[in-house]
């Protein structure tokens, strides 16, 4: 059974590995990825074991320890097809930014066989405060989140749920925004015209300094269905005279992301 080693110093070699781990078990082979061109450690390998039992021990006993400096990865290579079980994986953020990947894995370790885990970092090397467990079974990523969101760690309520791959969190939301409608519209005016669709967290018609309305306002629902068929239903619908707009209420960011690709194609092609 093979195992992945990540985070390798570079002057980590075949047999300082060997000597790391020949004392679990039989050892197969041993390879660290290099460059073609130079020979240079890619930072990552593979320990192969003769019996999956030792590869166990390995992973249960040396994950995280230090190895010329560095603290090692290790990961199953392939265990039962885990790595395409999205299901099982997890995001956590508010971590207390003295907690490596080593506390992290004896944090999350009492739910089950994890297979990777990871602490984003910036280019220091500094905790960014989240990072991503993934487990080998749902049951376990269920159970983390029970028992592990929410819970204070050091000074900080960690918050566990289930990793969201990008190209599917704008099928998630919950938050709603709707503009184009009547100035005499107000909060309650909104939650009314949403009501139908699902429970309502909250309803908010912007307005100016003045607290007259901006035509403008969001919505979120509890779950992201209502959201969906909310939009769905609204969007280009007439109230009042007037052919409102809804939709996923973005972050500033993305606004700010669509702005400047607007500009960048009209600069590129003219005017119409």
């Amino acid at each position: 059974m093979s195992l992945y080693v990540g985070n390798l110093h570079p002057e980590c070699t075949e047999a300082t590995l060997y000597q790391k781990f020949a004392s679990l078990g039989k050892i197969l082979n041993i390879h660290i990825c290099r460059e073609v061109d130079t020979g240079s450690s890619l930072g990552y390998g593979y320990v192969n074991f003769e019996e999956n039992s030792d590869a166990e021990k390995a992973l249960s006993m040396m994950n995280y320890d230090l190895v010329k400096g560095r603290a090692i990865r290790l990961m199953w290579t392939k265990r039962n097809d885990s790595k395409s079980n999205m299901s099982a994986n997890l995001f956590i953020k508010n971590i207390d930014l003295n907690i490596d990947e080593k506390t992290l894995y004896d944090i999350f370790a009492n739910y089950g066989s994890i297979v990777s885990l990871k602490v984003a970092t910036d280019d220091s090397g500094h905790s960014r405060g989240f990072g991503f467990v993934q487990f080998e079974t749902e049951a376990s990523a269920n159970e983390a989140i029970g028992d592990l969101s929410g819970k204070l760690i050091r000074g900080r309520k960690m918050y566990v749920s289930k990793f969201i791959p990008r190209e599917k969190k704008n099928d998630q939301f919950r938050n709603i925004y709707i503009k184009n409608f009547q100035n005499a519209m107000k909060d309650e005016d909104l939650r009314e015209l949403c009501k139908k669709f699902g429970t309502i967290l909250s309803s908010k018609v912007m307005t100016d300094k003045n607290g007259e309305s901006r035509g403008f306002g969001f919505v979120c629902f509890e779950d992201a269905d209502s959201a969906k068929k909310a939009v769905q239903d609204l969007n280009e619908l007439y109230l009042g005279g007037r052919k409102i707009y809804a939709g996923r209420a973005k972050k500033k960011s993305e606004r700010r992301a669509e702005v400047l690709e607007n500009l960048r194609r009209k600069i590129k092609f003219g005017p119409p």
